[in-house]
């Protein structure tokens, strides 16, 4: 299982690192695209189209990411470490009990979603590039089912730290669990 967990960790830690830098190349169409505008007064077509489909996508491949390293946002009134031990039992129920069957649910609507959209053919319907959307709509789902993974992950994470034996994660950042 212990393999498992880090295999799952390592595809996220992947994952966080395509975003990233899918976010370098974002920032460099979106300047390319901005000097055309203001410089040239040639804008793209499509610019606003793909700088959102990589910044939609950027944000879905990094959420596993932030969940393997423990960088989502939280409060951290009650996360200190005296109180760690006792946080895994929540941490559990909750990603037992709501994260994970909510993630699950939004992972197969957004499969059914991916596949309307190959059916149809379906276009964004903006600008002069109009794209089809399915590319995008296959990263969303991508993205989502890494996650499910990795919550699946941190499930088996917090079972063995209340187990007494937890599973070393010190490449993934986590603190503690």
């Amino acid at each position: 299982m212990k393999q498992l967990v880090r295999s799952i960790d390592a595809l996220s830690r992947f994952c966080g690192k395509l975003a990233a830098l899918t976010v370098v190349v974002l920032a460099v169409l979106m300047l390319y695209d901005v000097v055309l505008r203001y410089a040239f007064n040639a804008p793209t077509t499509w610019g606003n189209d793909l700088n959102a489909f990589l910044m939609g996508g950027a944000f879905v491949m990094s959420i596993a990411y932030a969940m393997s390293t423990d960088s989502h946002v939280r409060v951290d009134l009650f996360y200190t470490e005296r109180t760690r031990h006792y946080l895994n039992y929540v941490d559990l129920i909750g990603l037992s009990l709501i994260i994970l069957p909510v993630v699950a649910w939004i992972t197969w609507g957004l499969f059914g979603y991916l596949l309307e959209g190959l059916r149809t053919g379906e276009r964004t319907g903006s600008g002069g590039w109009n794209p089809v959307v399915w590319p995008f709509r296959v990263v969303l789902v991508l993205g989502f089912a890494i996650f499910t993974i990795q919550i699946f992950a941190e499930i088996v994470k917090r079972i063995a730290a209340i187990s007494g034996r937890p599973i070393d994660s010190s490449e993934t950042g986590d603190h503690g669990v």
